[in-house]
């Protein structure tokens, strides 16, 4: 470490557009509005440091040169990254950077000189400064939204353990038709309300993650405006979720209402199968008979046969018919 090397200070330095004119601009080679970073020495300790610029981070605004409107250009918080060693006081070992920071305007049209400007738009330092530490958390962040989702999917799957209480196999036995399609109705909104109550719950406490364009300084506070209007839309999306979750529960209470209370509809005979004379066989419901001696069975496609005593060789119960 030099002996006349700056100590190490954290602090704005309120940069110049003199101190940046040897800054270079770093573009992307298939689109040169696309800004990649910018490099130059450190305003401060006169280092070579360099910034790299990540789309979801942006900003600002330069000195005495034409002004560039938000949507024209991109700010960013840069901050010495040097590498060489500057003494801190009251700590053993160096840091690797004098500590200063500042903010930097980089017009988005490469035509547009100077390619990196001191940033005099002030207002946009807290959607910068949120901006890069959401950048910093990100990944952090993103893991642990995924985490508490876990708990939500494993709600939802939980869901068809409600399907198979309302709707079982045996749930709808004996129901008339028009029972059953009231108490299929109400389960299914049911099941459809449980589901948005929990999703529109998670998103209220943990959000949902999405991708935002902040390339330019326009979207940077317009971003920043969302996010502080986040506890409003999320104290919305936490009551709606209340309201699904009663609506699902009245609308199960009626399905159930309707398993448990609906008039019964009259039972079929049982399925039997006749063996003729001449050894044909008929399967089918068997029904009333009108007159004595004779069998009247209803085979599945909706036909009635008769069947006199001379003509009735066998007759037996069976499960099902098979044709």
């Amino acid at each position: 470490m030099a002996e006349d090397a700056m100590p190490y200070r954290y602090r704005q330095h309120m940069v110049t557009d003199d101190e940046l004119a040897d800054w270079d601009v770093n573009r992307a080679e298939v689109d040169e509005n696309d800004i990649l970073g910018v490099k130059g020495p450190c305003p401060n300790c006169r280092h070579l440091t360099e910034l790299s610029v990540d789309w979801s981070v942006v900003a600002g605004q330069s000195g005495g040169l034409r002004a560039l409107a938000p949507s024209e250009r991109m700010t960013r918080i840069c901050d010495c990254a040097c590498g060489e060693e500057h003494p801190r006081a009251g700590a053993e070992e160096p840091a690797e950077r004098c500590g200063s920071w500042w903010l930097v305007t980089m017009p988005l049209d490469p035509d547009v000189t100077p390619p990196v400007r001191a940033a005099t738009d002030a207002s946009l330092l807290p959607a910068l400064r949120a901006l890069k530490e959401a950048t910093a958390t990100e990944e952090s962040t993103l893991q642990s939204m995924a985490e508490k989702w876990v708990a939500g999917v494993a709600a939802l799957l939980g869901l068809f353990g409600l399907v198979g209480v309302v709707m079982g196999m045996d749930a709808f036995t004996g129901l008339s038709t028009l029972g059953r399609v009231v108490a299929g109705l109400f389960s299914g909104v049911a099941i459809v309300g449980a589901a948005g109550a929990v999703v529109l719950a998670y998103k209220a406490a943990y959000g949902w993650p999405v991708e935002v364009n902040l390339k330019d300084d326009y979207l940077v506070a317009k971003w920043f405006d969302n996010r502080r209007g986040r506890l409003k839309e999320a104290a919305g999306q936490l009551r709606r979720g209340v309201v699904w979750a009663l609506c699902s529960l009245g609308a199960l209470a009626v399905a159930v209402g309707c398993i448990w209370f609906w008039p019964q509809s009259s039972p079929e005979g049982p399925l039997i199968e006749v063996t003729r004379g001449n050894d044909s066989k008929v399967c089918g419901t068997l029904l009333d008979s009108k007159t004595d001696h004779e069998l009247r069975i209803r085979r599945p496609n909706g036909e009635v046969e008769l069947f006199g005593a001379p003509d009735t060789r066998s007759v037996k119960n069976v499960d099902s018919c098979h044709s």
